[in-house]
């Protein structure tokens, strides 16, 4: 792991550094199979004010426990493999939005959800800056934190 740390670009969203976020909902693995995804998204979200954060991780929960009732239901039809927000411990307006998808294709459906969409449009004004990046897979597999991670209690739910 620290060869793979020295090698990251140093301009990533968060430095890949979860001890910097607390956990507010989602799911890790949903399949509990560890599957290597096609493809995986980071957002780092900015609020405008604390208060804002505050809905925003009180909206995004709501998002968030819904999509996983929904995968859960269809028993991962829907290609979501991890899905999961955090809020930053280092500011007060900072959170963020990691998912991992088995396909692109089922990346780009999912954003295209009206739920989805819906939860962007009714949030984005608590927004004041957002960035996001996109990673494929590298061949590697599966890269773990090992025991008490964050999400660790919520894997393997279909």
């Amino acid at each position: 792991m620290a060869k793979f740390l020295e090698l990251i670009p140093a301009a990533s969203t968060t430095g890949l550094d979860l001890n910097h976020y607390r956990l507010v909902a989602g799911f890790l693995d949903l399949p509990g199979d560890k599957s290597e995804a096609g493809i995986m998204q980071d957002v780092r979200i900015t609020c405008t004010s604390p208060s804002a954060r505050d809905t925003l991780l009180a909206s995004l929960q709501s998002l968030v426990d819904n999509v996983e009732k929904q995968e859960t239901a269809g028993k991962g039809a829907g290609g979501v493999l991890t899905y999961m927000a955090f809020a930053s411990l280092d500011d007060e307006v900072g959170a963020r939005i990691y998912g991992r998808w088995r396909t692109k294709e089922d990346m780009e459906m999912f954003i295209r959800r009206s739920e989805v969409i819906g939860w962007w449009m009714g949030n984005k004004e608590h927004i004041r800056a957002m960035e996001q990046r996109g990673y494929l897979p590298n061949g590697k597999g599966w890269l773990h934190r090992g025991k008490g991670y964050a999400g660790e209690s919520r894997a393997s739910k279909i």
